[in-house]
């Protein structure tokens, strides 16, 4: 009788132990706005993998890459702004941010100057020289997030020292 007893409790013991198993075999359903909004917040958005790039500085690695894009970059400007004889009558120091955009295709645009003001009243054609040099740019490699072309926008500044000529007595 005890025999059968223990088999019983042993049998009622499993079919417990199985019911109240089963919740340790669920796993949490995720829902697609919850993985959606866990992967918003992994992603970097002030971030890129691969930098905008020009030809030259492709086969570079990813911090000597983004050297040359800019190095690249503030060459050529400086090159077409100094083309160009700026003559001006009073000395004129000041520091340029240039906002530089690149779309996914690669296309190089500004897309706002700050300057002093004194500096616009002296140079009123320096806007339009500055987005010259960027037309003549070559096309550049876009940047790329996780493998897709992005577009980026970042401030180049651009040091103006120029000085008023000499008078002759």
């Amino acid at each position: 009788m005890i025999f059968v007893l223990m088999k019983h409790l042993w049998t009622y013991c499993l079919i417990f132990f199985i019911c109240v198993s089963c919740d340790f075999f669920k796993k949490p359903v995720v829902t697609e706005e919850e993985l959606v909004a866990q992967e918003k917040e992994s992603i970097n958005l002030n971030t890129v993998d691969v930098f905008p790039s020009f030809s030259n500085c492709d086969s570079l690695e990813k911090e000597q890459q983004k050297t040359c894009f800019f190095q690249t970059l503030t060459d050529q400007i400086y090159e077409q702004l100094a083309q160009n004889n700026i003559q001006v009558t009073k000395t004129i120091r000041d520091t340029i941010q240039v906002a530089i955009y690149i779309d996914t295709l690669g296309i190089i645009k500004v897309s706002d100057i700050q300057k002093k003001p004194y500096t616009d009243k002296y140079i009123p054609s320096l806007d339009s020289l500055i987005e010259v040099s960027a037309q003549n740019l070559p096309k550049a490699s876009p940047a790329y997030k996780r493998g897709i072309p992005v577009k980026t926008k970042f401030l180049l500044p651009i040091i103006l020292h120029v000085e008023e000529p000499l008078k002759e007595n």
